[in-house]
């Protein structure tokens, strides 16, 4: 139900008690305004501000609560006491005319400062003994008739609670605002949800929040105060003034505020962020800064396995989370998806206090399937004048290094991230380039039998520079699939291998065989069948002589459609083998439903351990299963003369390796066929 002047006066008396002052004032004129019981409403004592001022003040925050028609708060020291008042703009009705023209004060009286403190604020607003607030014994002459009428019929919206958080009082403003009948039930339950998650009621905050109504949609400005007994120093109640500032921030000369804010946080966004920081820097460029860039691993499978609203909720947590854990001072936001950014002074970074923050938020979602796993990049500001981009940039390359999986994972950017990120960006520029200009060529590393008879090669990338020379395989085949790039690199070598066995056709190399290898991202990115049976068709070429190489990881990405993919393969001819038999978690299980002709066994599986007894126990039973399974066994990685002679005694079919031979050119592996 509505609430009338008689109820609200009751308000009044405890917000008297919330707070040391509450008064009624007329900033214009600089008058305390007072009505005896029955009266008319008459003049009271001068106001005089805090502010050091006898006359009408500029920075008053009353006198800009009434011209801006918005709350106003400051905190000022008096006679070695800080206090701190909030103005509201208030609604008078004076012979039933409304007048805007003044504003209720709260004020509470603070902690004691040193004399030193206050000499400091008094050189900056002057010092006046007449600029004084009415005493305790001047406010309770303030009419609660005036005071709970303004309330009322106050143009912003007013809600106020008790400690325990329940709403006991809200103006016809604030239910008109929310479209919501004057039922403080009503109004209760809509704040529990619309209020961004995480707000407490017991901390002064100021932060403003989107609300939609039927398709329209306004921008309010939200002030929270909290009210607190002096003398127990215990929170007592708070109040929220609402006000609408959806015209100031659509309308007006400022930046419109969605442009800089991040509608599902109320953080700054990615270019509010950018203009924060500079602001925070030039204000203080002689101190050091860190920049801070945030990553959450998988956060796209949070969606799919929890649905959008649960991300939605994850991120509006994190962002109250830093917003509870921040310093003074701080800047942070949310650029994009899940990532958070900081901009801190250096000397208040708390690697503790992070953690802490982090296992917080991270402990809201921790279950068998999905848990939190943050990881932050860090980056020492050196020249201030650098982009901010640029600076993110760098925390970004940090994130990158970070290889753990962890809950909470740190790295700091240094100098030679930049220039393994200048390198990989060259490789990438020039790739495709490269591709054109045929500088990619397939080595070849034989596969011999156990009289050591050439029988095959595997292909291997090689990139010729025409200024460079060779470029080692480690410093671009990461690059490329980290890119996405890889599928195009390994569609050209197909390409290269199914046009050499058409070259071997009618030689005395025709019998040998070339096998490829097929990564989880050419799975992603082609159509596997369709590539193998289209290169078969135009060189002419024997399908059982271009072999199949794939690994474990790339089929349990996808192991139903691999295998119904890698059987059509087979029954066109293709004969297929799994690469690095043995580096998965499933092995035995992928090899039951998973059937192929081939079993490579990579030798650094094995001899990675101090049990050489046990680990020729396992090698000499799979090789026994996979000869069973009517599979041939290939053993690659072969370094030595014992291992080859103990790998024949075992059983196993054909060997590669350096002892053999390294991978080597077309032309080389020709005439090493002939040995």
């Amino acid at each position: 139900m509505a609430v009338g002047v008689k109820e609200l006066r009751k308000y009044i008396e405890s917000m008297q008690g919330m707070y040391d002052i509450v008064r009624l004032v007329e900033p214009g004129t600089c008058h305390v305004m007072d009505t005896e019981s029955g009266s008319d409403k008459a003049k009271e004592e001068m106001c005089y501000t805090v502010w050091g001022k006898c006359e009408r003040c500029t920075n008053c925050t009353s006198y800009q609560a009434t011209i801006r028609n918005r709350v106003q708060e400051k905190t000022e020291i008096r006679n070695g006491v800080e206090c701190h008042v909030i103005s509201i703009p208030a609604q008078v009705v004076e012979h039933g005319v409304r007048n805007n023209s003044y504003a209720i004060e709260l004020v509470s009286f603070g902690k004691k400062v040193k004399r030193d403190h206050e000499a400091d604020i008094f050189a900056c607003v002057g010092s006046n003994e007449e600029a004084l607030y009415v005493s305790i014994v001047g406010n309770k002459k303030v009419s609660d008739e005036i005071i709970s009428q303004a309330l009322l019929e106050s143009e912003i919206g007013l809600i106020c609670f008790d400690k325990e958080g329940h709403c006991i009082y809200s103006n016809k403003k604030a239910f008109r605002m929310f479209h919501i009948p004057n039922e403080l039930n009503r109004i209760q339950e809509f704040l529990n949800t619309w209020i961004v998650e995480g707000r407490s009621l017991n901390a002064s905050n100021v932060w403003s929040q989107f609300y939609s109504y039927e398709g329209d949609e306004y921008l309010y400005e939200l002030h929270l105060m909290p009210a607190i007994d002096t003398f127990k120093k215990e929170i007592i109640g708070s109040c929220i003034a609402v006000m609408d500032i959806t015209d100031e921030a659509l309308n007006t000369g400022g930046v419109r505020f969605r442009e800089t804010h991040d509608a599902l946080t109320g953080l700054y966004n990615e270019e509010g962020f950018y203009k924060a920081s500079r602001g925070t820097i030039s204000e203080a460029p002689d101190e050091k800064y860190y920049i801070i860039c945030s990553n959450i691993r998988k956060f796209k499978l949070l969606n799919q396995l929890f649905g959008m609203e649960k991300g939605d909720e994850v991120l509006r947590f994190i962002a109250r989370t830093l917003e509870k854990w921040s310093t003074e001072g701080d800047v942070y936001g949310r650029t994009h998806s899940d990532e958070f950014v900081l901009l801190m002074k250096k000397k208040q970074f708390d690697i503790v206090r992070f953690h802490d923050g982090i296992h917080e938020a991270a402990s809201m979602l921790d279950n068998s399937i999905y848990r939190l796993q943050f990881q932050l990049g860090i980056y020492e500001i050196e020249d201030i004048r650098e982009n901010i981009h640029e600076m993110l940039d760098k925390a970004r390359m940090a994130i990158e290094t970070i290889t753990d999986s962890k809950e909470f994972s740190i790295a700091f950017y240094d100098h030679e991230m930049m220039r393994t990120t200048l390198r990989e960006n060259e490789i990438i520029n020039s790739f495709n380039f490269a591709l054109e200009k045929g500088e990619f060529h397939i080595f070849l590393q034989p596969q011999v039998n156990n009289q050591q008879e050439v029988v095959a090669g595997e292909a291997l990338a090689r990139w010729i520079h025409p200024e460079k020379g060779i470029v080692p395989p480690g410093m671009f085949i990461g690059v490329l699939e980290n890119a996405n790039l890889i599928y195009k690199l390994d569609r050209y070598i197909w390409e290269m291998a199914a046009r050499q066995l058409s070259i071997w056709k009618g030689t005395d190399k025709e019998d040998l065989r070339i096998s490829v290898n097929i990564s989880p991202k050419d799975l992603q990115f082609l159509d596997i069948e369709v590539v193998f049976n289209e290169l078969v068709d135009k060189y002419e070429i024997d399908p059982g002589k271009l072999n199949l190489e794939i690994t474990e990881t790339a089929v349990a990405a996808n192991v139903g459609r691999c295998i119904e993919i890698i059987e059509r393969l087979r029954h066109k001819g293709f004969m297929v083998e799994i690469d690095d038999f043995g580096s998965g978690y499933s092995s035995l299980n992928l090899l039951k439903d998973f059937k192929v002709d081939v079993l490579k066994i990579d030798m650094k599986f094995l001899s990675n351990t101090g049990d050489k007894e046990r680990a020729d126990i396992i090698l000499e039973h799979i090789i026994n299963m996979a000869q069973k399974l009517d599979m041939v066994v290939i053993a690659e990685g072969v370094e030595t003369k014992e291992q080859m002679e103990l790998l024949d005694d075992m059983g196993c079919d054909l060997f590669q390796g350096y002892y053999f031979s390294k991978p080597i050119s077309v032309s080389e592996f020709e005439i090493f066929s002939k040995r």
